[in-house]
């Protein structure tokens, strides 16, 4: 590894070629970014400073003049912006030509444009080429691609800002720019380096998510341009699919689908070490990632076709945390012969609740899904799946903790919810969304003679955070039944007409008064219909 503080002339000295690598994001700065680079150039030139930093750049160093771009991307693309956009202001062709020489050198006695100082994904390479580094005319009509745009509009900006300048003043800046504003070159030999000293340095810009590093692992082990070109194909597409946003949490829980157990390093060097291990293609392994990421974004979405399936995934959906998900992926890749899928989600959902439920740490919860997928993973039947899930879930705890109060549990609304759509049969499926609250019948503050006259302080106190005496609303008729006594609440659960949209809470409407024996009744009902759901045989 080798480091340099280097003036950008130097950088973009003859036959300097600097390549972004198709694995890294696309260029991203918006115009606050570059107008914000501009003017920290401008007030350095302006206070005369020897010297203005602003940052560095970490490279491969390919062969003598060729560098991969691992970090610094966004400052060197903006900086060849900067370039174009002095070219296109200055009118002097000497100058104009000097500029021309940092950016793509034109051949003095063929008129033919050489290798260009810097080449960016090849995505963008031609429109890049041609409109930015040889400001081509572009067609009144030109649809933009959306990185197409921010080139276009950053060498505006620049020009906006430095358009007010006269020539001799721009001469100035471009030569400022060349032989005082410097970059801190970094150099080393490999990949693996660059990556480790971007982690320690972590220049100003975007890091590189792990997503970046296994698509640049991935294109490093195809055998040939062909594979390549396939694997670029087949990532583009699953950045379509799964969003660049989402891409490293969904990488995170495919690879937990393929190991089973709780990643030792980071998730590049998990990956890595797969593949090694595995002697996966890239081309084969880019396919099952574009089969995964279906499953996962049909999940998601719960973009099923059957009304149970969706049931148990907007179930599984409100829990508070997404460790059941990758068993699910597991599943779907490498189906069990005996299980059906339906019911194989009615287990991971029975389990996902009952030890949410027993409030389980996630080491502990994790412990079943691990197990889970290492079963499937190896070949597996139903009795082996079931046998593992009633070992590491308790059905007489879960049960015991539902039955006492409930109000104020982080797994209060998902359970009363999943009570809710468990008593439509399979040709009807209700998706809430909006404010949902959850409405005590008999009230915290049962202070009315109608609620004193039917319960003593003590069934008060035991029984009012109980799920017979809990119903779901609106957050808006919530705050207004307040304290009511039952008719009253009744009335404003039904104001002007306006039905309530949860059964549950029409079954309440419906009766004529709220008294013990009513909240037993429904409170054995509601734990009846539980075990219906959550109990594992």
């Amino acid at each position: 590894m080798k480091a340099e503080e280097k003036c950008i002339s130097e950088i973009f000295a003859d036959n300097n070629s600097y390549e972004i690598p198709n694995y890294q994001r696309p260029y991203s700065w918006n115009q606050d970014n570059v107008s914000d680079l501009v003017n920290d150039i401008n007030d350095a030139f302006e206070n005369d400073l020897k010297e203005y930093f602003i940052g560095s750049i970490i490279t491969i160093e390919k062969d003598k003049k060729t560098f991969e771009v691992v970090d610094g991307q966004q400052r060197l693309t903006t900086i060849t912006l900067i370039f174009s956009a002095l070219r296109n202001l200055i009118k002097n062709e000497t100058a104009k030509s000097e500029l021309q020489k940092k950016i793509l050198p034109i051949n003095a006695l063929t008129d033919e444009p050489e290798q260009p100082r810097l080449k960016v994904r090849n995505k963008e390479e031609m429109f890049f080429y041609d409109y930015i580094l040889l400001n081509k005319k572009l067609d009144d009509d030109y649809n933009f691609l959306e990185i197409e745009r921010k080139f276009i509009n950053n060498v505006r900006t620049i020009e906006t800002l430095l358009g007010e300048y006269d020539e001799t003043y721009l001469k100035k800046y471009a030569n400022y720019l060349l032989q005082n504003v410097y970059l801190v070159l970094v150099k080393t030999d490999s990949f693996e380096s660059a990556y480790r000293l971007f982690n320690v340095l972590n220049a100003r810009g975007l890091a590189l998510s792990n997503a970046d590093l296994l698509k640049n692992l991935l294109f490093g082990r195809c055998s040939n341009e062909t594979e390549q070109k396939k694997v670029e194909k087949y990532w583009n597409l699953l950045e379509d699919i799964i969003t660049l946003k989402n891409i490293d949490i969904f990488l995170s829980h495919y690879r937990t689908s393929l190991k089973g157990n709780k990643a030792q390093n980071d998730l590049f060097q998990e990956y890595d070490s797969y593949l090694k291990n595995n002697a996966i293609s890239s081309e084969y392994f880019c396919k099952k990632l574009i089969e995964t990421a279906k499953h996962y974004i049909k999940i998601r979405k719960n973009d099923f076709e059957e009304n149970n399936i969706k049931k148990i995934v907007h179930s599984l959906l409100n829990v508070s945390y997404d460790e059941w998900l990758p068993t699910i992926l597991t599943f779907m890749n490498n189906p069990v012969k005996d299980l059906a899928f339906n019911e194989f989600l009615s287990l991971i959902e029975k389990t996902t609740y009952q030890n949410w439920v027993r409030r389980l740490g996630r080491t502990k919860r994790n412990t079943v899904y691990y197990n889970l997928i290492n079963l499937i993973n190896k070949g597996t039947n139903k009795a082996e799946i079931v046998s593992k899930i009633l070992e590491l879930t308790n059905n007489e705890e879960f049960f015991k903790i539902l039955e006492s109060n409930l109000y104020g549990m982080s797994y209060a609304k998902a359970v009363l919810l999943r009570l809710e759509n468990s008593i439509q049969d399979d040709s009807v499926f209700k998706s809430y969304s909006g404010l949902i609250s959850i409405e005590h019948i008999l009230p915290q503050k049962a202070t009315e003679t109608y609620w004193t006259e039917r319960f003593s302080n003590q069934q008060i106190n035991e029984n009012v955070h109980r799920i017979g005496n809990l119903v779901l609303l609106s957050g808006r008729k919530n705050s207004q039944a307040q304290n009511y006594n039952f008719d009253k609440k009744k009335d404003v659960y039904l104001k002007n007409s306006e039905k309530v949209s949860f059964d549950l809470t029409k079954e309440i409407c419906e009766k004529s008064e709220w008294n013990l024996d009513n909240f037993n009744k429904r409170q054995n009902q509601m734990i009846e219909n539980s075990r219906k759901l959550w109990e594992i045989k």
